[in-house]
């Protein structure tokens, strides 16, 4: 097994305002309708790229497709998304492929509560068709418990990292943990640890490959993290800043077409 771990400062996203933010997105996604497929925001613009293609709006068994996954030929699937219900709160499953290398992959989001949110899942594959490129399924997920996040950021201790990712091959998994703590005045130091290793009769060879690459592996994993973090503190501190009084306004301006010119 080979572990590898960084540590980075970002810029934090302040509790209250995520718990403010998230029900205005959800509002806003409560408040659209569909008619003749389009999906319509409150202000009447129709949504860019997807069309709900059966069952009823934003109600169990609802299956939307995003225009922009055909290709010129329409030989491509589109991206299907799916409403779905599990254990009491709603699941969206998005369904991309299969795509021209075959390959078709799955995710199913659930978020327990949108009012002070506890806890946000996500799970995901990658399959081949049918004969095709058997060594190339995978399969993972994620998690964040929300509430221990911010003890976390705020100076509490948690009893396990509040983030952790896995990823599983018949070969090979691998498992990224993410703990934040309080950094200066009012920044983050957020820990990230990976931890890879080898599957059946692999494990020998991956043991010896992990232990040969160990260094340039360490500077790749920080090198990303790092990329990350400037990402973060590149956009995050300004949305976090403006006021949220307008986040419904810039939430229907970025997902909105563009309004057809009327004739003359």
């Amino acid at each position: 097994m080979s572990r590898l771990s960084h540590s980075v400062i970002v810029e934090p996203v302040p509790r209250a305002w995520f718990e403010r933010a998230l029900p205005v997105l959800f509002e806003v996604v409560r408040e659209t309708c569909a008619e003749d497929g389009r999906v319509l925001l409150p202000d009447g613009r129709a949504v860019t790229g997807v069309r709900l293609v059966k069952g009823r709006h934003l109600s169990p068994g609802a299956v939307y497709e995003s225009e922009e996954g055909q290709d010129l030929e329409g030989q491509q699937e589109p991206t299907r998304l799916t409403v779905r219900e599990g254990g009491g709160a709603p699941v969206l499953r998005v369904e991309h492929g299969p795509g021209d290398d075959g390959m078709v992959t799955v995710l199913e989001g659930t978020l327990r509560t949108v009012e002070r949110p506890a806890t946000a899942e996500l799970k995901w594959s990658v399959r081949p068709l049918a004969g095709r490129k058997a060594l190339l399924r995978a399969h993972g997920g994620a998690r964040v418990d929300l509430r221990a996040w911010w003890q976390a950021a705020d100076g509490r201790r948690p009893s396990r990292p509040p983030f952790e990712a896995r990823l599983e091959h018949r070969f090979a998994t691998a498992t990224l943990r993410a703990t934040p703590r309080p950094h200066g005045d009012a920044q983050w130091e957020i820990r990230l640890t990976a931890s890879l290793h080898g599957r059946s009769i692999l494990r020998p060879v991956a043991a010896l490959g992990l232990m040969m690459f160990r260094r340039p592996l360490r500077e790749w994993f920080a090198d990303a993290v790092e990329e990350m973090a400037l990402d973060w503190n590149e956009n995050v501190p300004e949305e976090v800043t403006r006021d949220i009084g307008r986040l419904r306004e810039r939430i229907l301006d970025a997902a909105a077409a563009p309004r057809t010119p009327s004739p003359p």
